[in-house]
């Protein structure tokens, strides 16, 4: 037992140095305590630290040069419109911190309100390190960006030489970049302790050769391990291949239903597609993405395996971003779940919602267009029915892809529309974490939730449909809630009659096999006046619902039946910001 524990010591120790994004250069030691960080480049120059409370957050920046460095809150990634704080210490030790800001692709100008503080300043052997301050809401709406718990765009630069003079800085050149946050992350930036009866089960790809190609998937089906009883996972971290750290971009943990004896154990490219047992594998049991920490549960809540209503089998899907189109890659990264057999308070499910995305159709030249998938009151009323007190929610986890620029999942009871359970203004495909949530969300049976995506289209010349690939599109939010029922998903699809309708045409091609009704749509010269009615359809036509388990017969009868959109009598007051600047 004593060899046990000192293994798992040791596996404690090792395990964060690799976690994640945590690769082989140090950390640097931060001057105070702070519960995030990151490094913001591939190079491992730039190391922010990060903290904050209900008023403002404090950040401290290690940087490996000699001159000034910036960061900053960027609407988009650009310079424009971005809120930035830049800093250096001169050849006589002076320090100089400025608030500025950027209207253009120019050196950003100088703020009439100062409002990042600097708290501590230092350049030694190379290093610069900066720690500062400012409010979440500053007040200046027009020059400084609202921190929120939004995806943010953190936009950073740094230069060997200091500026000529405070009001005359140098070009960063390509020493710059931009990485995507969540600073108001309610999630554990650190696995916790290990519990003394831990027990780690590994899911590593075996000697993955990442293909010279931009977009690479890996499916790879596993053997869940055989158990003497119930266990819970209590967390799970990402254990990326030392120097693969900028090529792995995400992966998901999928549960395989039991409706097939066995899988095969060989992985396959599934850039294009996944083989037919890969299909079977939808339901989704853990994600994590570039830039994300380790997902810890709530003490009182586990997410159980070994019992008979879990999966003997499980597929991990690995996304790779070769993005230098390099040919000597081999990785072995994969995901570590860390369980225990003395069982939580409570067994924690996972909870599909959104758009199934079946109808999905985004018109091109769209600046946002709504896709909105329904979790519909009868669902929550025939599952619940026996649980009247409900379940209640912990986090969410958003998922939608490369068009997605807003993701909400909102909460309806009786009509009346309260808080958000998730929502995020600036969603990212690169980063889709886990949002644990502040307050736990209860949902009542009756109660509506609807996920609400919106899709940029801008750039695009023909219509964009639903499906697993990255050039199509998804609108699904993953709640985790407990105590688990035989629930698994609860969503929608848009009734396609009512598409339909807008083309004739598409109407007579709607007997035909397969997709031939979408031609119409594909060959149609859109206007706005078009984009305008499909917009009106998708946000107000009736759903097909779905309502069930893992398993392919649900024991529910909404299954697959027709329902109007839910009716808001009172929706949810959107928060107007307070401007006490004037430009």
């Amino acid at each position: 037992m004593d060899r046990l524990k000192a293994l798992l010591l040791l596996l404690q120790l090792l395990v964060p140095l690799i976690a994640g994004l945590k690769s082989t250069t140090p950390v640097p030691k931060p001057r105070g305590e702070y519960t995030h960080g990151t490094w913001l480049d591939k190079a491992e120059k730039y190391y922010l630290f990060w903290r904050f409370d209900q008023k403002s957050i404090t950040f401290e920046s290690h940087v490996r040069a000699r001159g000034y460095v910036a960061i900053g809150l960027s609407p988009k990634g650009g310079m424009e419109g971005s809120d930035i704080a830049i800093g250096w210490v001169d050849s006589k030790g002076e320090s100089v911190f400025q608030d500025r800001y950027s209207v253009a692709q120019e050196m950003p100008r100088l703020d009439e309100s100062q409002d990042w503080h600097l708290l501590f300043a230092e350049e030694k052997d190379g290093v610069t390190v900066l720690q500062y301050t400012r409010k979440l809401d500053t007040g200046d709406c027009h020059r400084d960006n609202v921190i929120t718990e939004d995806t943010m765009r953190v936009i950073w630069a740094y230069s060997d030489v200091d500026p000529v003079s405070p009001n005359k800085i140098a070009y960063h050149h390509s020493l710059r970049g931009v990485k995507s946050l969540v600073l108001l992350s309610s999630a554990e930036a650190q696995p916790r302790p290990y519990p003394d009866d831990a027990i780690l089960w590994n899911f590593f790809n075996p000697n993955v050769t990442i293909l010279p190609q931009r977009k690479f998937y890996w499916c790879q089906h596993f053997r869940v391990p055989i158990t003497n009883g119930k266990l819970h996972i209590t967390q799970y971290s990402t254990i990326v291949t030392p120097r693969n750290e900028p090529y792995v971009h995400h992966m998901g943990l999928y549960a395989c239903p039991k409706v097939l004896s066995r899988y095969s154990l060989e992985g396959h490219d599934c850039s294009e597609d996944r083989t037919r047992e890969g299909n079977e594998c939808l339901h989704v049991m853990t994600v994590w993405t570039i830039g994300s920490g380790p997902t810890v549960f709530p003490e009182h809540v586990g997410i159980p395996m070994g019992t008979d209503d879990d999966p003997l089998y499980v597929m991990m899907e690995t996304h790779y971003d070769n993005y230098d189109l390099r040919s000597d890659l081999v990785d072995q990264s994969g995901i570590q779940m860390v369980l225990t057999p003395t069982l939580r308070k409570y067994d924690g499910g996972l909870l599909r919602t959104g758009e199934l995305g079946m109808t999905i159709l985004v018109p091109p030249h769209a600046a946002m267009f709504p896709v909105i998938g329904v979790c519909h009151a009868d669902c929550t009323s025939e599952v619940l029915r026996s649980h009247p007190e409900g379940v209640r929610v912990f986090s969410a986890v958003p998922h939608a892809h490369l068009m997605a620029r807003t993701m909400t999942t909102r909460h309806i009871r009786d009509g009346v529309e309260l808080e958000n359970i998730m929502r995020d203004d600036h969603y990212d495909f690169n980063l889709q974490e886990v949002r644990m949530l502040k307050e736990e969300r209860v949902v009542l049976p009756g109660d509506d939730i609807i996920v609400e995506c919106g899709y940029n289209s801008l750039d695009r010349t023909n219509i964009s449909v639903g499906g697993r690939a990255s050039t199509e599109e998804m609108c699904q939010s993953y709640l985790f809630y407990y105590p688990r029922l035989n629930w698994s998903y609860c969503e929608s699809s848009l009734n396609p009659v009512h598409m339909l309708t807008l083309f004739p045409e598409a109407m007579a091609l709607s007997k035909e096999p397969g997709l031939a009704w979408m031609q119409p749509f594909r060959e149609a010269n859109w206007t706005d006046t078009m984009r305008e009615q499909l917009t009106a359809v998708s946000r107000t036509g009736e759903r097909i619902i779905r309502c069930g388990t893992t398993v392919e017969e649900s024991p529910y009868k909404v299954q697959w039946q027709p329902r109007l959109f839910p009716l808001v009598t009172k929706p949810l007051q959107s928060k107007t910001k307070h401007c006490s600047i004037q430009p």
